[in-house]
């Protein structure tokens, strides 16, 4: 049985309950740093972790996903707007996943905005951070977020699956046959589904 079999069925506890863990710790820290009404946010949360591969330990690679939901009336976000909130969800997921030795593939920053008229689909965009550059950020205090998009804008190879990736459309892990998204939450419940469809809407 497949890895991903074993954490959906729930043969592999230990290994769900650390990723479980993690997302929760990622998720209360998040919620202590980012103030809605700042950012004009709606809703915001660690909204759910993605198992994309399984190591040569058979333990699960993972793809924790941050998102960050702007409304409706959001037709089109301003870029330099997304980076402090970028900072905040790399910061809050790196340390908890890292705490509870999950391996990441790169942590997804997800930004949900628009679909108000009827035939308009919400749109979604992320931004991708390999855990090097988010270990490297969170350990340097003068490493800020302006410094951050630089880097990423920099190494960002116009691929959007490999990281870093500075600003592309949503993967839908839950529609790939290799991948599954082991743990949800309620701000994105469709989150997990959200696959970035470019101009046909993304979520």
């Amino acid at each position: 049985m497949s890895l991903i079999a074993r954490l959906l069925g729930g043969d592999d506890d230990e290994a769900k309950d650390r990723i479980e863990t993690a997302q929760d710790a990622a998720d209360d820290a998040l919620d202590a740093s980012v103030n809605p009404d700042t950012h004009g946010l709606e809703e915001f949360g660690i909204t759910g972790v993605a198992v994309v591969n399984e190591g040569p330990d058979g333990e699960p690679v993972t793809v924790p996903i941050a998102r960050f939901s702007l409304g409706k009336d959001v037709d089109e976000l301003d870029r330099d707007s997304v980076w402090p909130l970028v900072a905040a969800g790399v910061e809050a997921m790196f340390d908890a996943f890292d705490r509870e030795g999950v391996f990441v593939r790169h942590y997804d920053v997800q930004f949900a905005f628009g679909g108000k008229g009827l035939f308009e689909a919400e749109e979604c965009r992320r931004v991708a951070i390999h855990p090097e550059l988010a270990e490297r950020f969170v350990a340097d205090r003068e490493f800020d977020a302006d410094r951050l998009r630089e880097v990423v804008e920099r190494e960002d190879d116009i691929d959007d699956v490999v990281a870093p990736v500075a600003w592309g459309e949503c993967e839908d892990y839950s529609a790939a046959s290799n991948a599954a998204v082991v743990t949800t939450a309620a701000v994105g419940a469709s989150a997990a589904s959200c696959g970035g469809a470019g101009g046909a809407g993304g979520c």
